[in-house]
């Protein structure tokens, strides 16, 4: 028998959308206005890994070199990281975030708080500890 998918693909497309107009709304700050998907994608990722290495961040994004370069050059450009030598291997360079990221974090973290906050006002105790086991068994795996 098939499982009928429809309705797991409804609350997707929801909480999707809602993010996206959560997101949308908060990124509509003029100081990050600047970035791209992608951009968030990457600074995200960045944030994410610490100080990667070019090639570490290739390899986390599941993107050439040539392109992490380039996009990693334009968020240098709009001051949101700095490229730093490494200190014991002088050919590999690391990516570090400035300020202007960790306040791009920031407001990015606010977004998911806010959204625990409304998803914690609808539901009891015992459902919103069961939501975050089923939503981290079905997520396992996936990065």
């Amino acid at each position: 028998m098939k499982t009928n998918l429809e309705p797991l693909e409804k609350v997707i497309e929801t909480a999707s959308s809602i993010m996206a107009e959560m997101e949308e709304r908060a990124f509509q700050d003029e100081r990050f206005s600047e970035l791209s998907m992608r951009q968030m994608l990457y600074l995200n990722t960045i944030i994410r890994m610490g100080h990667p290495t070019f090639s570490d961040l290739a390899r986390e994004l599941n993107v050439s070199k040539p392109s992490v370069t380039a996009n990693v050059g334009t968020l240098i450009k709009k001051g949101y990281v700095e490229k730093v030598q490494d200190h014991e291997d002088l050919r590999s360079f690391h990516i570090v975030t400035t300020q202007k990221a960790l306040d791009f974090d920031e407001l990015h973290q606010n977004v998911h708080k806010n959204l625990a906050h409304h998803l914690s006002a609808q539901l009891n105790p015992d459902e919103i500890e069961q939501l975050a086991m089923l939503l981290t068994k079905a997520f396992d795996g996936i990065r």
